[in-house]
């Protein structure tokens, strides 16, 4: 374990690769579902503000590094002509979860049910991008993921008390990253 801080580190680092997915936004190297970017920011600013209220310090800002540069990644994408929003029925019913994740909060002052909800709609919003990666690594930036897997993992180490609230989302974001990652540095099979 390392001292606390050190999540701030890795949210600097975490956002980094955020940027540097960013720049490859704009350059039209990367191609992002502009939906599953969007639901990106917005499921972590959820958890960020259910973390915030239950006092967790270092680590909450590794979850508001992996919300808040997806919405500049969605802003970049309209001048990126090769990002795509692809909008189906799944995509509602994650925007209702993330909502219901919010009211279920309120009602019953519970945040880490937020956190719960929220973080399976996250997880249901990044499967069109697994898909892609998959399918198409070339269309994302395997760069990018790897600086963000290793803010989140250094974020990680710098936890100190290993409880929901603190630990599941930082998890949660280290496995998807290093995910898209693996996923992404492979390249496409070209026929003989």
């Amino acid at each position: 374990m390392i001292p606390e801080y050190f999540a701030i580190v890795g949210a600097i680092i975490a956002s980094l690769g955020g940027l540097y997915y960013l720049y490859e936004t704009l350059t039209g190297k990367s191609q992002p579902n502009r939906i599953t970017w969007l639901l990106w920011g917005l499921f972590p600013m959820i958890t960020f503000i259910a973390q915030r209220a239950q006092g967790v310090e270092g680590a909450s800002w590794l979850t508001f590094a992996a919300g808040f540069t997806p919405f500049l990644i969605v802003a970049a994408s309209f001048i990126n002509k090769k990002a795509y929003w692809k909008t189906e029925r799944r995509d509602y019913v994650l925007m209702s979860v993330a909502l219901l994740g919010i009211v279920a909060w309120l009602i019953t002052d519970e945040p880490n049910l937020a956190i719960l909800l929220t973080l399976a709609a996250d997880l249901l919003a990044g499967i069109p991008t697994l898909i892609k990666a998959f399918k198409h690594p070339e269309t994302e930036s395997w760069i990018a993921y790897a600086i963000s897997t290793v803010g989140f993992g250094i974020g990680l180490l710098a936890i100190q008390t290993f409880d929901f609230q603190t630990s599941a989302f930082i998890i949660y974001l280290f496995v998807v990253q290093l995910l898209l990652t693996t996923l992404a540095i492979r390249r496409p099979r070209t026929s003989v």
